[in-house]
Parts: C-alpha cells; structure tokens; sequence
C-alpha cells in the first residue's frame, strides 16, 4: 500500500511538472497562413519561453530572412516579443542548401497559460509572413456540424512533408484559401470535415505548393470514414483512396485504366533516363546551367530563355530516347482520354459526370493560353460530343449539382470568347468598392479588357507596356478596364499605385464573379482582350504592337 501511494504521489507530480513546466505541440493546426515554404513543425511551452521550431523548404541557394520585429499575437491582442534565434541569424539572408530544406529554432516570450490560440506575425508588409490560428493543442478544434465525413490517411517515405492543404477542385491557392491545413504527424493524419458532400476536393501537400509542382489527391466527400494513402512526390506509386461508394468507382475504374495502358512503366522509364542524365541534350544541360547562373540577371535569362525555346522547337532540348518516350507518352494518354470518354458516354453516374466536368475544363482552361503541345493533346476532343452529353445525360440526372451550372459557364465560355465572338459582360467591385458594369465603361468604344494579377509578374508587364499606347489612342475613342484577381481588396490597390495604371481598375476578390472562368483563363494569372465599338472580339493576347496596328486602322 506504501509503495502504491508513492507511486501515485510520483505521477501526480509527475503530470504537474508536465502541465506547469512543459508542454510539447508536434505540427500544431493553422486556421491560415499566407507562405507555403515556411513552417511551423513543432512549439514548445516552457515557463521561460515559447520556441517554435520552424522549417523553410523551398529551392536550393534561394534565401530567406527572419526578421526580429517578428511576434505571436494571442487572441486578445497581446503580442509576445521574438527574442533569439537558432540555427539562423535574424534580420540576414540566409540561403538554403542542397537539399532545400532547413530547420531553426525561434525563441519567444512565454505565453499566458490563458492563450488557446496565437498568429505569427512578420509584419504589415503583404509579403511578411503570416500565420493565423495557431493551435496550442495537438487536437482539431471540432465545430458542432463537423461530424459527416472523417479523413485518415497515411504518408509513406516523406518524413520532410509535415502538413496537407485541402482544397477544392482545380482552386488556385493564390486566389482561394483551403479549406483546412491539416498536420501530418509520424506519416498520420486525421480531419474530420463537413464540406459539401459527392463533389471532389484535393490533398496537396505544402512542400510541393510552394515549389509550385504538387500531385493532387483527389477524392469525392462522402458521409462516412475515407483512407488515404499518399507516397513520396517521386514515388511510382499512385496515391491510394478507399470508403464510400462514389470513391470506389472512381479508383476502381482508374485503376483498371493504369493497368491496361501501363503509363507508370513509361514514368518509370522517364525517370531512369533523367537519374542517368540521358534526359535533355547536352546543349539543353548547357543552357540549363547557364540559365541557374543568371537568374539573377534578368536581361540575360530572357535572352538564354530565347535559346532554349528554339532548341525545343527543332525538337533539340531532348535526346532520341526521351523524344522516343515522349511521343510514346502523348499517344497512350491520347488512348486514355478516350478510354476515359467511353466511359463518360456508356456508364452515367455522378463519378462520370465530374470526369466529363474534368475533360470540358481542361479544354477551357487553355483556351487561351495553350502552348503547341498542350493543344495538340486536347486535338481529338470532341467538344460537340461533350456538350450533347451534357444536355441529353448528366443536366436532366443531376439539375441541382453545382457541377452542372460550371459546366454551363464553360460552354458559354467556349462558345463566345474567340476571335469573331462576343465579350461577357460582369459586375465587379472598383478599388474604392463600389460595383462597376463593364458594359458601361466600353460600350461604343474599342476596348482592352485587361485581365491580371499583382501576383503575375507577365501581366503587369504587358499592362505596363500598353500605357502609351491609350495615353496615345484615349482621345480617339479606345478604352482600358483592368480587373486584378485577388485574395483582398489592399494588394489590387498596392499594385495599380505601384504600376501607375491610368485607366479604371476593377477588383476580382476570391473568383467571386467567375470572371476568370468566363474568359478561359481559369489557370492562369490574367490575359487581355481587344474589342470593337460592338463588343466583338478582334484579338486574344495581343501584344502591344498589334494593338497599336489595329487601333491604327479603327481610329486614325
């Protein structure tokens, strides 16, 4: 009995030392956070501080800086000060190594044991660093409607990936915050969810959104419990999905398509001959290098840049056996696309509906902006065919799903944004917030509805270099409208000041309207189109010396 009361006055201490003296969050939840290449893999709560053990994984030799006005800010305002670092050096550019990665401890004023959430915040800078609802408890804070669906899964060989963002279908995360960043602990992770049920989302993890080059998880929401297993972004294997019955059918079915046309068996022969460096010509590997060097040196990258594309024009950039792969690569995913449209026509059901949505959004989406290649493997679809599945099958089966009202602006976006067709009209905010109608900014005049973004370096570019052409031409009856794609309202503002464009702005604040998606630009930044004094579309892209051409003809 002694030794029992001993050993229970040893835990009771024990957990009081624990709950008062230290506590450990591996991976803690965000609510939000604005940067996918820096993170937050672990927070230790001591009586003498709070450190955060923080990793940036991004592309090897680029820099980074931590900088010491850095704090956490608890849920009632208080703010508690960044007092040192390890393994970095605050308020220096510190460059990354070979592998990309590196891993710090930052060291803060203790927290009050009141505080059940915090943000890290850089600054007020938009490119400050800035991570919301930062949970002090390893545990998702459950809300009482989340109880329809349960993701569990499994990461096997990336111990470097430490968290997943879960978003919509195709959502550009530079517009659309996920719906949640869920941590991933010792390769485990568990989300209980209650988005909008039988529609698809994706697991991306961050690692790879930073670096802009991810493997999307897709999967239906379904009632119930749905097991994930995901590999490495290097991995042959395809990521895993199972639980509840539209999730089923849909892995099954792309399953038995990977067998029959064995398309991981050329993967896995691309990779061989990139690992051998009998991937790209040594002339490609030249200028690749030489292109590393300056990256720094924007003038001459562009130059080097022109090279490369003519390389890969004479069909150069690649030695015969990767040319050899590729071809074979674009006839078996062309047999894909078909085996996949069979499908879509002889087997209705809500899993071949969102594959025929899939098929008619990968045309849309590069309506605009598809380079040679890529309009050479959308070349055998039948848009016709699609649209007459639509209408006959999938609109009268599913009226209210929300797939079917995309599709619809699809079409119409097909339909009329081409040379000859006509401009959609749209209602968007202007920088002071008031609603602005396109029509009554151009109607009656010739006009470049100018579609950007602040984060799209091409696009402000090309507006910039339109200036003197309306500076030149605004008297004469030609108009600009610019709409930016933005997350909030202040970038969009930043950028026209810093740019100094003349003409009226308009904001696009989370693809609230779909403008993007009417004009076929719904993967991209922006593009711009010329209009006449009617509305019909004279041009697509055009650059700023065709415009000056035709303005030349319409208005001198």
């Amino acid at each position: 009995m002694k030794y029992k009361s001993l050993f229970f006055g040893f835990c009771l201490c024990l957990c009081s030392f624990l709950s008062w003296g230290q506590r450990v969050v591996e991976v803690p939840w965000y609510e939000s956070t604005n940067t996918e290449m820096f993170d937050i893999i672990k927070i230790e709560l001591t009586e003498d501080a709070t450190i955060l053990t923080g990793q940036v994984d991004y592309f090897p030799d680029h820099w980074f800086r931590v900088v010491g006005r850095t704090v956490l800010r608890g849920e009632n305002g208080k703010e508690y000060k960044l007092l040192k670092a390890e393994g970095i050096t605050l308020n220096e550019k510190m460059f990354l190594p070979e592998s990309g990665r590196m891993t710090f401890q930052l060291y803060f004023e203790s927290l009050d044991d009141s505080e059940k959430n915090v943000d890290y915040v850089e600054g007020n800078h938009e490119d400050d660093w800035l991570i919301r609802g930062i949970r002090l408890s390893e545990e998702q804070e459950q809300k009482a409607e989340m109880q329809e669906c349960v993701i569990k899964g499994e990461v096997i060989d990336r111990p470097y990936s430490h968290r997943l963002a879960l978003i919509g279908y195709k959502d550009d995360f530079r517009i659309h915050e996920p719906y949640a960043i869920i941590p991933v602990r010792n390769g485990k992770f568990e989300y209980t969810c209650n988005l909008e049920k039988n529609k698809v989302y994706e697991l991306v993890f961050t690692d790879e959104m930073a670096k802009l080059a991810w493997r999307p998880i897709e999967f239906f929401v379904e009632p119930g419990e749905i097991k994930i297993t995901a590999y490495s972004y290097d991995s042959d294997e395809n990521p895993i999905v199972r639980g509840g019955i539209l999730n089923e059918q849909y892995w099954n079915h792309c399953q038995e398509r990977d067998k029959k046309f064995a398309l991981d068996d050329i993967y896995r022969q691309s990779r061989e001959l990139r690992d051998e460096k009998r991937y790209f010509s040594p002339r490609a590997m030249e200028l690749q290098a030489l292109m590393e060097r300056a990256k720094n040196n924007r003038q001459k990258r562009d130059s080097l840049y022109l090279y490369y594309d003519q390389l890969r024009e004479n069909k150069e950039e690649l030695t015969p056996e990767a040319n050899a792969l590729l071809a074979k690569w674009e006839l078996t995913t062309t047999e894909i696309r078909k085996y996949d449209m069979n499908y879509i026509a002889t087997s209705p059901s809500l899993v071949s509906y969102f594959m025929l949505m899939k098929e008619i959004k990968n045309v849309s989406d590069y309506l605009v902006h598809a380079l040679p290649e890529e309009a050479k493997r959308f070349s055998f679809v039948d848009l016709q065919q699609l649209e007459h599945l639509y209408i006959t099958i999938y609109k009268p089966m599913f009226p209210e799903h929300p797939y079917t009202s995309s599709i619809a602006l699809m079409l119409q976006s097909l339909d009329r944004i081409k040379v000859g067709g006509n401009y959609i009209d749209f209602t968007a905010p202007d920088l002071q917030g008031n609603p602005v109608r396109l029509s009554e900014q151009i109607d009656g005049k010739v006009a470049l509805i100018d579609l950007w973004a602040s984060w799209c370096g091409p696009c402000r570019r090309a507006a910039k270099s339109m200036i003197p052409v309306y500076e030149k031409y605004k008297s004469k009856g030609f108009t600009v409208v610019g709409i930016a794609r933005e997350k909030a309202m202040q970038t969009a503002v930043a950028a026209a000041a810093q740019d100094g464009y003349p003409w009226k702005i308009l904001v696009e604040i989370g693809d609230a309207g779909n403008i993007w998606s009417m004009y076929g630009v719904g993967n991209s930044g922006g593009g711009t189109f010329l209009v006449d004094r009617d509305g019909k579309i004279l041009a697509i892209s055009p650059t700023t010396e065709e415009v000056e051409d035709i303005l030349k003809k319409m208005l001198e």
